[in-house]
């Protein structure tokens, strides 16, 4: 018999119970499926001096940013919500808008709720068709001071250019209230469901693949955004100059 090296961590106090790492031919299945999950989660942040304009990001195996090109062009699957936990913050809401890019890749957008990020992601969502939510379509992201801003475009009357979605002039220049997310958010997932169109888009997606929450000691650096994040209020309208004035 071979010896088979490996370490152990307590996590009882008087050291009866521990945990084995590093076990040849083990592997960890959450551990695995989170570490998939992370390194297909694009993460929308504000440029960097070394992003080179960027404004949204993967991370790679040795937790290093990699910063991605602004457009993408893919089918939209699954928009959802989910709460953000902090051990000495307060909890803070979270738009994840799953997609499958033109080569059958699965992504999700990640962004506070309340960012204008996530206003203007589902502001554009809310302006589609039905026709228009079963095609692809290309999504767009602008840095602007600050905050991101979404645009989206889809497919041309001539199949092959992309028109950018009009914003209905109401909703310009202003950030949606949580219940209208939660409005727009269902009013998507039911065009997905009950459109026929969607179904080829459907076979693409992993149905096992759900928006995973990352904890502080999975990310260090969601603290740091926490910490230059000011709280949202729920169900306050502000404008785009304050917006670019403070953190998203």
């Amino acid at each position: 018999m071979t010896d088979t090296q490996f370490s152990t961590v307590n996590v009882d106090e008087k050291g009866f119970d521990q945990l084995a790492q590093g076990l040849t031919g083990f592997s960890d299945q959450a551990e695995d499926l989170l570490r998939k999950q992370m390194l297909t989660t694009i993460f929308i942040s504000g440029t960097s001096a070394t992003s080179q304009g960027r404004c949204s990001y993967m991370l790679g195996e040795d937790g290093s940013r990699i910063w991605l090109p602004s457009s993408l062009r893919c089918w939209i699957t699954d928009l959802a919500v989910v709460t953000q936990t902090y051990e000495s913050y307060d909890p803070v809401d979270k738009l994840l808008v799953s997609v499958t890019a033109s080569d059958g890749c699965n992504y999700v957008y990640r962004c506070g709720l309340n960012s204008w990020t996530a206003s203007s992601f589902l502001t554009c969502l809310k302006a589609m068709t039905r026709e228009q939510h079963a095609e692809q379509v290309q999504i767009t992201l602008t840095p602007k001071g600050r905050a991101t801003f979404v645009a989206i475009s889809c497919v041309g009357k001539d199949l092959s250019t992309f028109e950018r979605i009009a914003i209905p002039k109401e909703d310009l220049g202003r950030k949606l209230g949580y219940d209208e997310s939660l409005d727009v958010i269902t009013y998507v997932n039911r065009q997905a469901q009950e459109n026929p169109e969607s179904e080829t888009v459907a076979q693409q997606v992993d149905e096992e693949s759900v928006p995973f929450e990352v904890q502080p000691e999975d990310l260090d650096e969601l603290i740091d955004e926490i910490k230059a994040e000011k709280l949202p209020t729920r169900r306050k309208r502000s404008s785009v100059d304050e917006a670019l004035a403070t953190n998203v």
